[in-house]
């Protein structure tokens, strides 16, 4: 079996329908990973976009990978749904004392 090294990301095409969420405005391909589904968008209105808010941190949902465009700042929630998406830390869970 032959190995390699490519790590090429693969966006989906511009005309992808994308849920957003109404709470944090990250968008994904499938409405049960955001809690406040508030209707579809395609990713070409997403991801380059510079008249829609950058997504906020999600309190709901805090065990949720999510990915920022290192080009626009928009996050989501598929990777895919960016142009050029870097993976986002996970949030420090409340209550965790820093040593």
């Amino acid at each position: 079996m032959l190995k390699t090294k490519i790590n090429k990301h693969v966006p989906l095409p511009k005309e992808t329908p994308a849920f957003f969420c109404g709470n944090c405005g990250v968008v994904s391909l499938y409405a049960g990973n955001i809690c406040n589904p508030q209707g579809k968008l395609k990713k070409v209105d997403w991801c380059g976009s510079k008249d829609l808010p950058k997504a906020k941190l999600c309190k709901n949902r805090v065990n949720n990978d999510r990915y920022r465009c290192t080009n626009c700042g928009k996050a989501a929630i598929n990777s895919a749904l960016l142009c050029e998406p870097e993976k986002m830390p996970m949030p420090e869970k409340p209550g965790k004392l820093k040593m």
